[in-house]
């Protein structure tokens, strides 16, 4: 005859360890997702990325650097007005907007790095990038703070815009490039 306390004890025992083995699988299985995606999956990836007026952007950017990304005049030579550059991107909320998605870009080719071992260098230079953003951003939150911001957002935004726009281009690039499916997404995206 089996004891009742012995039966409950091995019936207990058996739903604990059912469960163990679930909460096992479960994590063991969303680890090795998040090894195979670490930085998403694609369509979150595009869902990450915020909305921007790619027209104003390219206006704002192509005044300072042509299509590569190279400086196609001196400081003096804007066509430019200071006054327009804030209204065009939004003023310092813009630029966040773009800081967020600089984060993201730099996902987006890690994430075409599981195919295209070669996008390892661009993928750098767009990090380098996107910190040269937040430089920008940094400097003109301080200069808010102290009330010089007005002075401060023509240069610093327009260079913030200006790499921005070329790090859209260099991941445009590198999709065609590779002949990547999604790039049709990402330049209704971008």
């Amino acid at each position: 005859m089996i004891d009742v306390n012995a039966a409950f004890f091995f019936i207990a025992l058996a739903l604990f360890l059912a469960v163990l083995a679930g909460l096992g699988g479960y994590y063991y299985r969303r680890g090795l997702l998040a090894r195979r995606y670490p930085y998403g999956h694609w369509e979150t990836l595009l869902k990450r990325l915020s909305s921007v007026n790619r027209g104003n952007v390219a206006v704002i950017a192509l005044d300072l650097v042509d299509e590569s990304g190279q400086c196609k005049r001196t400081e003096d030579d804007s066509d430019l007005d200071p006054s327009q550059i804030w209204p065009l991107i939004g003023g310092l909320q813009g630029l966040e907007v773009l800081e967020r998605n600089c984060a993201v870009l730099v996902d987006i080719v890690f994430y075409v790095q599981q195919w295209y071992p070669e996008a390892q260098a661009i993928a750098e230079q767009l990090r380098l990038n996107a910190r040269e953003i937040e430089w920008h951003l940094s400097r003109l939150r301080s200069a808010e703070k102290v009330g010089n911001l007005k002075k401060s957002f023509p240069d610093s935004a327009q260079r913030a815009v200006a790499i921005y726009y070329v790090m859209t281009r260099r991941v445009l690039a590198l999709y065609e490039q590779a002949n990547l499916p999604g790039l049709a997404d990402l330049q209704k995206t971008l």
